[in-house]
């Protein structure tokens, strides 16, 4: 037929029908969902699943932050000061043999005593025989500064190389020095080296970076009491050393101190406030200098390692 106004095939529907695969404004079909609603796996704005939790919003069993990602070597010496003790060990001082010498490196807090956890642990390999027999002149050793932490996977990771060679040293010819390499990571990077160079009166460390540049100067008066008497008094028992540049600038502080059994035991430590600014390489060059300090001037003189200015 023509075609009735009114009239039309199966296939098709009249205005406002539609098939049953079709559905009129409003109406969805189950597989759909209306402004507003959502199926099972999609929520609205601000609103979670059981397995997520808006910022600041943990379940309702309580679970805590996630902890801050740990700490490696440059990132424990972004700090303004640290503080370094040297370990006193028993069996070994017994025995009546030098033991190694071991340090840790801590905090320094406001009252100017260690705060907190170890940072990082510093031990010496070197031989006995060396120990025993060499003069601190001329004593080779190796230090290995790592972290000192109570997570396994960081505990005793390496951070710092410090080497000092043998040296046959007269007067101002072949003097001591340490070289200072980065080893964090299984790399082994140069940062720089700590030269004791020979003085008539004062004390002196020089301080350069792996460019050779002289950066730091560490100067102690001969004349404080503690190089000389071993009183169990504070005067005795403490040394101050200025922490220079080049052009005699002081721009920061490192004091030496024993307490009472440490200036019979021969156990030091030290406060260290690194100067403003400072980068980290430095900081690290700082620290690997103040060890060498303990080295070169602290040794027990009644000890057949120790050895003079």
């Amino acid at each position: 037929m023509q075609g009735a106004p009114q009239q039309y095939p199966p296939q098709q529907y009249p205005p406002q029908q539609y098939p049953p695969q079709q559905y009129p404004p409003q109406q969805y079909p189950p597989q759909q969902y209306p402004p507003q609603q959502y199926p099972p796996q999609q929520y609205p704005p601000g609103q979670y699943p059981p397995q997520q939790y808006p910022p600041g919003q943990y379940p309702p069993q309580g679970y805590p932050p996630q902890a801050a990602p740990k700490k490696k070597g440059w990132e424990r010496l972004e700090r303004d000061s640290i503080f370094i003790r040297q370990q006193f060990q028993l069996l070994a001082a017994a025995s009546g043999c030098i033991p190694p010498s071991v340090f840790k490196i801590f905090p320094l807090g406001k009252d100017g005593e260690k705060r907190g956890k170890a940072l990082f642990k510093a031990k010496e390999e070197s031989g006995c025989c060396s120990r025993q027999c060499m003069s601190a002149d001329c004593r080779p050793f190796v230090m290995k500064v790592k972290l000192d932490d109570d997570d396994e996977e960081l505990d005793n990771e390496n951070f710092l190389l410090i080497d000092r060679p043998c040296k046959c040293t007269v007067l101002c010819f072949n003097r001591p020095v340490i070289t200072i390499n980065c080893v964090q990571d299984g790399k082994d990077t140069y940062i720089g080296k700590v030269v004791n160079p020979w003085t008539l009166c004062n004390v002196v460390l020089d301080i350069f970076d792996k460019d050779n540049t002289h950066k730091y100067v560490l100067e102690a008066s001969c004349c404080q009491l503690g190089f000389h008497c071993k009183w169990p008094c504070e005067a005795c028992q403490t040394i101050d050393f200025d922490i220079k540049t080049p052009s005699g600038e002081v721009i920061s502080t490192l004091q030496k101190k024993s307490s009472c059994g440490g200036a019979i035991l021969g156990v030091d430590f030290f406060t260290v406030h690194f100067p403003k600014n400072a980068p980290k390489e430095d900081k690290a060059l700082i620290m690997a200098a103040t060890l060498f300090a303990d080295y070169r001037f602290f040794e027990q003189k009644d000890k057949k390692g120790a050895g003079g200015m």
